[in-house]
């Protein structure tokens, strides 16, 4: 007969696909993990029962001395090469798949080995368990994964593409994510998870928790970085794990029928859904134009055409990006700590990231901590507190709250040693001895208390924070892809203007769909606070028919204040504004500047990486302030149950009734916090988010906003513009990109553009009648503003006359020097014929960013900097 188990994770259920068989159940022996029961169900109802090595290559002996032979499909590539040339001809073998495992027996039930094969493989599974139980090492030596080459398309990928350790953890995370989804059914609370359940970018985001949850395999974390937001490989497995739980519900009467039950509806509803064809397909969707502006079809399919260029191209971009940020990952993962020299410690606390540099002041990595507390928070989060050994403080370092680590134990040397659990750094220790880390770990995993009574080590890895960023930005081409000409997308004249030539703006312009004009200002602001350039961008700003203005505001000129004026008017005229930036800091400066207007404004975002400044201007403390009252009466309830339950615990009815209270008392706590987020966020005036937070759920199922406004827009790539574009009608993006630009780590994406951001490429197009430019910086003395104006600005900057001839020596307590009275000083590090002088030679960065460093020259600005303090500057 053949059958087909399902053992990775531990899937309590194998089908049985035989005239004879029904069904195959496992019951697991707690007090030996390795060993278990098998219950075999056959056409006569009689039950069979077998013992089984839990291992990942068993042998079943039946007590009629049956004997099956059960590969799991999770051998080592190793042990699979030695036995190949015994196990070719093998019926199971030539049927062998990623999940799925063969059992040959006679069809009368009889052994099909004889009993000299069954001892011969017995001898193999013995001689390959110390092989089987090293499967990560066999997996990195005989079959190396590298990142680069996962190509990820519409299949899922499956233990060839990834190696199964990273397939079993992706297995561990869906089954807990499953489990979940079945049990929220049979407990009556599977409305919640269909609110929040959706095919694509929805569902990755909904995994993430369960994923982060499971250690990943050690040294193959980037691999597992880049699986966990490749949707067509997470959903083909979670579709597996929920029919097995789902099965295994009903064979615990739990369920009457799992095909008919809501989960299982859903799930295919996802599977049958345009968006999952659209994705987990390779076959490319014929694209609908829909020419909602009403111009002419072929017009809109050019635009179209220039759409599906555009975001093939950007979307490989950011696919190479990608797996340049997980190469640099795995390296920052795999590397081993050098300890400091000037400590008397015996262990190495600090790590100094050298990136080819001789030292570094601040180091990325913190070694041989120790776990002393835990407590929840942040929404759930686990807080697990972290100290120094003995009397020591923590090294310099780069870590700041709200950013994203790596926690895992580690050997005395600080080498790391277990598998790595993402984080977000949430306080660092006035002592100078402790960090406060939050974890992500679900209610009733274990997982972070591994951590206790063992060295720890903590590291900043800027990749980590990118696994919803680049689906984020991957979901907005998308989106821009399939909907940026229809009807109801509430951008299309963005997407038209932007991809249209100038036939396309001309028309759009006399059809009276779009309009370049200044709005007028008589009397809705005091013109003389303002220059002409400045005015000139409120008024085009406040332009409601203008699509989108481009506003190159250089160093100095005022840009942050002139876009909170044009906010602030915006709403005076009844439009709904969402502000977003590339950097949380720069979101909380924007806060900083409107907290002081009276509008109503709301910050969302994780709370860890929201500045204390503007917390309470935060959705979550909004939310603990409206519901206090509501809170303070819930727990009151809550503690008068529990009294009552304690006392009534010998009666059962009594006991399960007031335990129903208590669950719907947490009911209707949930239902009253979703109810006042949505109240909250509808009625602001203005939201605030990163780009990439634009996208969260909360701020995507409220109405479209009439404004959107990006602030330093020249710092962020443009798939993430995208992300908060999309949710409304018009939009104003600020920045300069003669300053920093986006960072790029690969520089065959940066060669391919993706470091051009929209505001650098929306300022050239149609003539530039798209951008306006602010000339006159409030900033700088004449000197420095005259060269940045010569060598970046083509002399379009000028000076204001409060600041054109000021000094640092008319600032009060400046001792007059050289230093004070100069104002720009140029200092050239190059001998005659070009050659750079002695220590000041440029070097590459070995990080592969593309950039040079230069330590002479960064040694003399100290020094620089030293004399003007030393001369009574405030630094």
């Amino acid at each position: 007969m053949d059958a087909s188990c399902f053992l990775c994770g531990g899937i309590p259920i194998l089908d049985v696909n035989s005239l004879n068989c029904l069904s195959l159940r496992w019951h697991h022996n707690s007090s030996s993990p390795f060993f278990g029961s098998i219950s075999l169900l056959n056409s006569d109802n009689r039950s069979r029962s077998a013992f089984c090595d839990y291992t990942l290559s068993t042998t079943f002996r039946f007590q009629q001395y049956n004997t099956f032979n059960c590969s799991s499909g999770t051998k080592t590539t190793t042990t699979k090469r030695r036995n190949h040339k015994n196990k070719s001809n093998s019926p199971a073998n030539r049927n062998l798949k990623a999940t799925t495992s063969i059992i040959d027996t006679s069809a009368g039930g009889s052994a099909a080995l004889a009993d000299g094969d069954a001892r011969q493989q017995r001898r193999q599974k013995q001689q390959s368990y110390g092989a089987e139980k090293q499967c990560l090492t066999d997996e990195k030596k005989d079959r190396p994964v590298n990142v680069c080459a996962l190509h990820q398309n519409g299949d899922p990928l499956g233990w060839r593409d990834l190696g199964k350790c990273v397939v079993s953890w992706i297995c561990l995370g869906m089954k807990a994510m499953a489990t979940d989804f079945a049990l929220a059914e049979v407990q009556g609370e599977f409305s919640e998870f269909r609110q929040r359940m959706g095919p694509g970018l929805t569902f990755v985001i909904q995994a993430q928790p369960y994923l982060t949850a499971v250690p990943m395999p050690l040294g193959l974390e980037a691999i597992c970085l880049k699986a966990c937001t490749h949707y067509p490989t997470l959903f083909d497995h979670f579709q597996r794990e929920l029919r097995d739980v789902l099965q295994d519900l009903q064979h615990k009467s739990l369920i009457h029928n799992w095909l008919e039950t809501e989960s299982w509806k859903l799930l295919k509803e996802l599977a049958n859904s345009a968006q999952h064809r659209a994705i987990a397909r390779k076959v490319s969707q014929t694209k609908t134009v829909h020419h909602g502006l009403g111009m002419e079809l072929e017009k809109a399919k050019a635009i179209q055409s220039r759409i599906d260029n555009f975001t093939k191209r950007i979307s490989d971009l950011l696919r190479i990006e990608r797996d340049a940020e997980l190469e640099f990952t795995q390296e920052e993962l795999n590397a081993v700590p050098t300890p400091d020299k000037s400590s008397d410690s015996p262990k190495a606390i600090e790590f100094l990231v050298s990136h080819g540099q001789a030292d570094q002041e601040l180091c990325d990595t913190i070694c041989n901590l120790n776990a002393v507390s835990t407590s929840t928070g942040l929404g759930g989060m686990h807080l697990v507190l972290f100290r120094v050994e003995g009397n020591h403080r923590l090294p310099p370092t780069t870590l700041s709250p709200g950013d994203m680590v790596c926690v895992r134990t580690c050997d005395s040397r600080g080498a790391g040693a277990t598998s790595c659990m993402q984080g977000v750094v949430n306080t660092l220790g006035e002592d100078g001895c402790s960090i406060s880390v939050a974890l992500e770990s679900r209610h009733g995993d274990p997982t972070f208390s591994k951590l206790f009574g063992k060295n720890v080590r903590i590291d900043r890895i800027p990749g980590l924070a990118d696994a919803l960023t680049y689906e984020r930005n991957c979901e907005a081409l998308m989106m821009l892809q399939k909907k940026g000409l229809q009807k109801k997308n509430p951008s299309i004249a963005v997407v038209a203007t932007l991809f249209g030539d100038k036939e396309d703006v001309v028309w759009l312009e006399e059809n009276h769909l779009v309009g370049w004009e200044e709005a007028e200002l008589d009397g809705l602001i005091d013109s003389e606070n303002y220059d002409n350039s400045q005015l000139r961008a409120i008024a085009l700003g406040l332009n409601k028919q203008r699509p989108i203005l481009i506003i190159q505001g250089p160093a100095g000129t005022g840009k942050t204040g002139l876009l909170k004026e044009v906010i602030l008017l915006a709403v005076r005229q009844g439009e709904r504004v969402l502000v977003t930036a590339p950097t949380n800091a720069a979101v909380d400066n924007m806060v900083e500047k409107l907290s002081n207007t009276g509008l109503d404004v709301v910050r969302v975002g994780n709370p860890a990486r929201i500045s204390p400044a503007v917390a309470s201007r935060s959705l979550i403390e909004i939310v603990n302030a409206k519901l206090a009252i509501f809170r303070t009466e819930f727990e009151r309830k809550k503690s008068d149950l529990r009294k009552d339950l304690r006392l009534c615990l010998k009666d059962d009815s009594l006991a399960a009734g007031i335990r129903q209270l208590l669950k719907q008392l947490g009911k209707s706590l949930k239902k009253k916090e979703k109810e006042t987020v949505k109240e909250i966020l509808s009625s602001a005036q203005v939201v605030l988010a990163t780009n990439t937070g634009a996208a969260d759920p909360l701020i995507r199922r409220l109405d479209s906003f009439d404004l959107v406004v990006i602030d330093e827009a020249g710092q962020a790539i443009e798939p993430s513009c995208w992300i908060p574009i999309l949710v409304g009608k018009r939009c104003i993006l600020a920045g300069d990109e003669c300053q920093l630009a986006p960072v790029i780590l690969s520089r065959k994406a940066l060669e391919g553009g993706l470091g051009i951001s929209l505001l650098e490429r929306a300022a050239t197009l149609h003539e530039g009648v798209l951008a306006t430019k602010l000339t006159t910086q409030y900033r700088m003395n004449d000197a420095i503003a005259s060269w940045a104006s010569k060598e970046m600005y083509g002399g379009s900057l000028k000076s204001s006359s409060s600041v054109s001839s000021h000094l640092l020596v008319d600032s009060p307590f400046v001792k007059p020097t050289w230093m004070t009275h100069c104002p720009l000083l140029l200092l050239d590090t190059r001998m005659p014929y070009g050659s750079l002088s002695v220590g000041c030679e440029e070097h590459l960065d070995p990080a592969g960013t593309g950039s040079f460093y230069n330590e002479g020259e960064a040694d003399i600005v100290l020094q620089h900097v030293f004399s003007l303090i030393y001369a009574g500057t405030y630094p």
